[in-house]
């Protein structure tokens, strides 16, 4: 699939501005396991906010190695209810540059912490609808604007995209039977694999219908919202409301 040079592409754009140069599949993904655009505009988002760091969900701590590298000199707390840190990103953020500064805590990501306020709030754990809206209802409110910069909140895995179009090509037999293993089945296996949570999506329309976020930028599954307002009154209530409605 050809790549199209965005129409509001300037001179002026950085390295992580120009990933339309490059094949971005899940091919590329690594231990950060996003793809090499989504990782750019994490960097991206990272470099337009400033203030403190939260990251929801780190597994091998591939985008808490991105988020200190772009955030340098910048505090970034990363929640996980594990430690599973891959040893080549544990050894990076052990350096002496990002020891006191990257803070890997275990802990349960629906409990805010407290006496602390966010620039950047980047969201990759819990991928159901419960979940992620348990994550943003217990950080939102700490979620600020630094010295003039925008807040902001990444979400991975939250819009259909072509990650793993290249891997379904050729999968035809095995589309096959997976429909005829579904005949026997309870619960229905899809035939080609999701590409994106549906239930990240939902949060994330629901902070845009109901005034909280606006769209920011959005690169393959990763789509950023500028926060706006704190969450209104009842936004959870509504949210599941809209959410079992659908």
């Amino acid at each position: 699939m050809a790549n199209v040079i965005p129409p509001d592409a300037s001179p002026t754009e950085k390295f992580e501005d120009l990933t339309w140069l490059f094949t971005c599949d899940s091919r590329n993904r690594g231990l950060i396991r996003q793809g090499f655009d989504e990782a750019a505009l994490l960097w991206k988002a990272v470099k337009v906010s400033s203030g403190n760091i939260l990251e929801v969900g780190r597994n091998f701590a591939g985008s808490t190695v991105l988020l200190a590298a772009a955030a340098a000199n910048r505090e970034v707390y990363s929640i996980d209810n594990r430690s599973h840190e891959d040893t080549a990103c544990k050894n990076y953020l052990a350096r002496p540059e990002n020891k006191h500064r990257v803070h890997l805590l275990v802990t349960d990501s629906r409990e805010p912490l407290p006496n602390l306020s966010f620039g950047l709030l980047f969201i990759d754990g819990d991928h159901s609808f419960e979940g992620v809206l348990a994550d943003v209802l217990a950080h939102w409110m700490s979620l600020q604007p630094h010295g003039g910069n925008l807040a902001l909140a990444a979400f991975h895995d939250a819009l259909p995209n072509d990650n793993f179009k290249w891997r379904d090509a050729d999968r035809r037999m095995n589309h096959f039977w997976t429909r005829v293993k579904n005949k026997f089945r309870k619960r229905q296996k899809p035939e080609v694999a999701p590409d994106y949570a549906p239930g990240v999506l939902r949060v994330c329309d629901e902070l845009v219908r109901q005034g909280a976020a606006k769209k920011w930028r959005s690169a393959s599954s990763m789509l950023v919202l500028q926060k706006l307002t704190d969450i209104p009154q009842h936004f959870d209530r509504t949210a599941r409301e809209n959410f079992q409605s659908q």
